[in-house]
C-alpha cells in the first residue's frame, strides 16, 4: 500500500469518527471532521494499523495515544479496547467520544476508559493481547519511559506485541516549558518538564532495552528537502485552512528515512515483542 493510499485510509477512518459522532455531540464531531486526522498523526495511526494486525476480538491497552486511534481499531478490527490516561478529562473525554458513537463497554468492537498512571498500571500480569502507546511516553519525566516500557511489557501476554511511536532526532535533547505539563503544576518559575527527542543510544538505553521483549521492527520517520512541520507551525490559525488536507500533506512529506539520506529523522516508530 502506497504512502498516500495508506494515508487517505487514515484520513478517512478519523472522518468517520466525526461523522459518528456529530449528531450526539456537534462540537467534538465538526472538530473531527475538520481535522479529520494531523500531520504526524497520519502517519503514527498507520505504523499502529500495520503492526496491529490481531485476530477479531483481541484486547488491547492503549497507554494515553490521541484516543481516534482507539475507535478505528474498535471499529475495523472489533478490538477490544482499554483507553487509558492519566488525566481525568481526557477519560471523560474519551467517554463521551465511544458514547456518541455507540462504542462504548467492555466488550470486542468497544472502548472503555480509565485513569492509569503507565509508570505503575494496576492491571495483572498478561491482561492484554498487545498495547500502544502514540507520542506519549516522550512526556513521562524522570526515569518514567523507561518504567512505562518495562509496565507495558508486563501487562501484556508472552508473544503480544507493545507498538510506541516517540520524537527522534541525531543528538538526544530534553524540552522544558514554563506551564503546567499534564497533571503537573507548575510551582514558582521553576520549568518543567514537556519531552525528549532520544538518540539512537538513548532510545535503545531508555526504550528498547527495558527487557523482556525483543525489537520485531524500528523504523524512524522524517522529512526530506520541504520541511513541512516547521511551516505548518508558523501558519498559526491559518494553519486551520488545512487541516482537511493535513493527512496528504503527511503522505507526502513523511517517510521512512536512513542515515544515509539527505532527509530529517524526526521520530521513530517500533515494535517489540514479549518473549515466552
Amino acid at each position: 500500500m502506497s504512502r498516500l493510499v495508506a494515508a487517505l485510509d487514515v484520513w478517512g477512518a478519523g472522518l468517520r469518527t466525526g461523522l459518528g459522532t456529530v449528531r450526539a455531540e456537534p462540537v467534538l464531531g465538526l472538530k473531527r471532521l475538520l481535522l479529520p486526522v494531523s500531520y504526524w498523526r497520519t502517519a503514527e495511526f498507520g505504523y499502529a494499523l500495520r503492526q496491529l494486525q490481531l485476530p477479531r476480538g483481541a484486547r488491547l491497552l492503549d497507554l494515553g495515544s490521541p484516543k481516534e486511534l482507539a475507535f478505528i481499531l474498535a471499529r475495523r478490527r472489533a478490538f477490544e479496547i482499554v483507553a487509558t490516561d492519566i488525566l481525568p478529562e481526557a477519560i471523560d473525554l474519551t467517554r463521551r467520544y465511544a458514547l456518541a458513537q455507540g462504542v462504548l463497554g467492555h466488550a470486542a468492537g468497544r472502548v472503555s476508559s480509565e485513569v492509569q498512571d503507565g509508570r505503575a498500571l494496576t492491571y495483572p500480569d498478561g491482561s492484554f493481547d498487545a498495547a500502544f502507546a502514540v507520542s506519549v511516553v516522550e512526556h513521562i519525566p524522570d526515569d518514567g519511559d523507561t518504567a512505562a516500557m518495562r509496565e507495558l511489557i508486563r501487562v501484556v501476554k508472552p508473544g503480544g506485541l507493545i507498538v510506541i511511536t516517540t520524537p527522534y532526532g541525531t543528538a538526544y535533547r530534553e524540552t522544558f516549558v514554563q506551564r503546567r505539563v499534564y497533571e503537573r503544576e507548575q510551582e514558582g518559575n521553576n520549568p518543567i518538564f514537556f519531552e525528549r527527542h532520544y538518540d539512537r543510544e538513548a532510545l535503545e538505553r531508555r526504550l528498547l532495552s527495558a527487557g523482556g521483549a525483543r525489537v520485531v521492527d524500528l523504523e524512524l520517520w522524517g522529512e526530506g528537502t520541504i520541511r513541512m512541520e516547521r511551516i505548518l507551525s508558523r501558519l498559526g490559525r491559518l494553519r486551520d485552512v488545512l487541516s482537511p488536507f493535513e493527512a496528504v500533506l503527511s503522505a507526502t512529506c513523511l517517510r521512512p528515512v536512513s542515515g544515509g539520506q539527505a532527509a530529517h529523522p524526526m521520530a521513530a516508530f517500533f515494535t517489540l515483542q514479549k518473549l515466552p
